[in-house]
């Protein structure tokens, strides 16, 4: 029992704020097909459970290592019967409280399932879901329990803290559903350390009193190295025309249909985007008589369908903000095909953003982990579709919405950074060699067996 007495805490404190809209459903379907979690009063919040679960799975799959095993499991505890049937029991050195916020809007957003295959929307395919907007700020508390057994291993418990303090800090983690369509990434601000050593009298007096003083911003350890490849590529886009991923306001004055805001801004909704890559990665792998290219595109962008596996997507997008654009309302009518005249009480009206000239207006951020070079190749024919103004965003493609004008877009894997630039009709690379490399990952795409 003498390895289990306590000798200290460590206490961190600070803020989690929103980047991007979060979903945490709650299992209720009242007010939406997915409602968000609430409390007792009404205010969205972010479980200990669910925050826990993602740190645990984001530190073990990205940069955890076998030498620290005991550490690990000593940090996040275990529970696990071996063949034989014995029982390995440790207790988390974690206690994370819940996460509450004062400041949270909730908004509820449509979404539309689309049929693979015909390219438009599935039969009673439409449902809505709340979201927590961005700029929600929550209160993070962590108390980590420092016990007698593990004293000479402290330092790898600090390391495993400032990791983790240090991917929050640079948002590199996201909670809740749709983390790959770009919903839930966080940020945390304002962290603060307090250590209490249990063998000093007026620690232990400060920690008995749950006072908080001469708290420190970070640990004096190194962190744990990300050991996961990644292939990313953000690209600045102009509107060439106009754009507009379909909202429907509840207010019978507004048009019938706007662009989808987050906090009062247009944005770049993930969900839409990655779901327009998606088709047009299945496209060009039939094209070029990839073998079983629909399994290949399933394994790479992930399943969630009633029938199928569920499997998580390998390519990860964010939902972004539009800048500059203008909003325009345009009325229209339908037309009855076989007479070629108008259809009576048929006349509506939508507001879609105008291209404002700014070369930065749309910026397309997608990140694929733990890649393959020939997963790498298929997404640089996608950014060439996109940038050849050949690949429409959103709604309302048959008049001419949704095309996008390539300016910019820097890509990076291995350590390595390649800027692509439009200039005039050709492109400018900041390395011929690198450019040679990501061609050498198209070509690897033609290999595939």
């Amino acid at each position: 029992m003498n390895g289990l007495s306590l000798t200290g805490k460590i206490i961190v404190k600070g803020k989690l704020k929103l980047i991007s809209p979060l979903i945490i459903g709650s299992g209720k379907s009242n007010l939406a097909d997915i409602e968000v979690l609430k409390d007792e009063s009404g205010k969205p919040y972010i479980p200990a459970t669910s925050f826990c679960g993602v740190l645990r799975h984001y530190f073990e799959d990205n940069t955890f290592s076998n030498n620290i095993q005991d550490q690990s499991n000593y940090f996040w505890g275990i529970h696990k019967k071996d063949q034989n049937g014995k029982v390995t029991e440790i207790e988390s050195a974690l206690i994370c409280h819940d996460l509450f916020t004062e400041n949270a809007i909730i908004r509820v957003r449509d979404g539309i399932r689309i049929d693979v295959k015909k390219g438009t929307a599935k039969d009673e395919g439409k449902y809505d879901y709340e979201v927590v907007e961005p700029d929600a700020v929550f209160d993070l508390f962590w108390e980590i329990s420092i016990r007698k057994a593990f004293d000479k291993d402290k330092n790898i418990l600090k390391k495993i803290i400032m990791t983790l303090i240090s991917v929050l800090e640079r948002g590199e983690i996201s909670l809740g559903a749709k983390t790959n369509n770009g919903f839930g990434k966080c940020m945390l601000t304002d962290a603060q350390i307090y250590e209490f050593d249990f063998s000093k009298k007026n620690d232990v007096k400060q920690w008995l009193n749950q006072e908080f003083v001469n708290g420190i911003s970070k640990l004096d350890v190194d962190l744990f190295i990300n050991q996961n490849k990644t292939f990313s590529i953000d690209a600045s886009f102009s509107i060439k025309n106009s754009f507009i991923v379909r909202s429907y306001p509840s207010e019978p004055k507004f048009p019938d249909g706007v662009h989808l805001t987050s906090n009062g801004k247009n944005v770049m909704p993930g969900t839409s985007f990655k779901g327009a890559i998606r088709n047009r990665a299945l496209r060009i792998a039939n094209t070029l008589n990839i073998i079983n290219a629909e399994q290949k595109i399933k394994e790479l962008f992930g399943t969630a369908g009633e029938n199928e596996t569920k499997r998580k997507s390998k390519v990860v997008v964010e939902e972004t903000i539009i800048e500059d654009s203008v909003a325009e309302l345009q009325n229209r009518i339908k037309i009855d095909r076989f007479t070629g005249g108008t259809i009576k009480t048929a006349l509506f009206d939508s507001m879609p953003l105008w291209s404002s000239n700014n070369p930065e207006s749309v910026k397309i951020k997608i990140r694929l982990r733990d890649y393959e070079p020939w997963e790498a190749g298929l997404l640089m024919l996608v950014l060439k579709d996109l940038w050849a103004e050949d690949l429409a965003i959103g709604g309302e493609k048959n008049v001419g919405r949704g095309i996008l004008t390539g300016n910019s877009a820097v890509i990076k894997w291995d350590n390595r950074m390649l800027i692509m630039e439009r200039d005039v009709d050709k492109l400018k690379f900041s390395s011929e060699s690198d450019a040679k490399e990501l061609n050498d990952f198209v070509n690897r795409l033609l290999e595939v067996k």
